[in-house]
């Protein structure tokens, strides 16, 4: 029988946030078991994906974090009921006790999870067929880009990444992220597994922290937090 068993993850960030990987296995059915807790529009939306792969990785994720929530919350993992907020950020449609952020990409997905504050999380898979250059001016700042190009060839796809998954954790946990673009949040070069602010912090970053994660072999990912407790 098919399951879903997300993997706890060690990190450095404050003892409240949650955090747990899942291993996606691309020959699962979406009628095995594991996914009964879904509900008929996160059923439907799984059906709109035009690859069976992109379909596990929504419903996996999605049916993890059910049972994560279920758990904490002390109800039935179907009965966890979901809204969009303004800037269509997830949160739960019931209750404010928990914040949550997923993502997912190739054969892995994260979640994120505090009681206490805001989270965010990415995870983006490298692939030897992508050229940073030709988004680079949509999320880096020129003098990243100009580090970048100083490292050996084979290093600079991953700094790339490490670039790329650190703000895209920083603004999923602000929900409505910066309105100037990625390019206008620097963090590199990378120094540690925390995730340096550099140069001018947007305003709406000024209260967000984060630290690069161990990921999988030819993955990146990074989880951000707001420093200071919602409650």
């Amino acid at each position: 029988m098919y399951s879903i068993d997300p993997v706890p993850l060690p990190h450095d960030g404050p003892s409240d946030i949650a955090l747990w990987r899942m291993d996606i296995d691309f020959t699962a059915s979406l009628d095995a078991p594991a996914f009964a807790s879904l509900s008929e529009d996160e059923r439907m939306r799984a059906c709109t994906f035009r690859r069976h792969e992109d379909a596990l990785r929504f419903a996996t994720v999605r049916a993890a974090l059910r049972e994560e929530l279920a758990r904490r919350l002390d109800m039935a993992a179907h009965a966890v009921r979901f809204a969009l907020d303004v800037n269509h950020r997830p949160h739960l449609a019931d209750s404010n006790r928990i914040d949550f952020n997923v993502s997912h990409a190739g054969a892995h997905g994260l979640i994120a999870m505090s009681p206490v504050r805001r989270v965010g999380v990415d995870i983006e898979q490298h692939s030897d067929k992508f050229d940073w250059h030709s988004i680079a001016a949509l999320t880096l700042d020129p003098e990243e880009v100009a580090w970048i190009e100083r490292l050996d060839v084979g290093q600079q796809s991953d700094a790339f990444y490490d670039a790329w998954v650190a703000k895209e954790a920083l603004v999923k946990t602000t929900g409505a992220g910066i309105t100037r673009g990625l390019q206008h949040l620097t963090v590199l070069p990378r120094e540690s597994k925390r995730v340096t602010l550099r140069k001018q912090i947007p305003d709406d970053m000024r209260d967000v922290a984060a630290h690069w994660l161990v990921a999988p072999d030819s993955y990146a990912a990074c989880v951000a937090w707001s420093v200071t407790a919602l409650r």
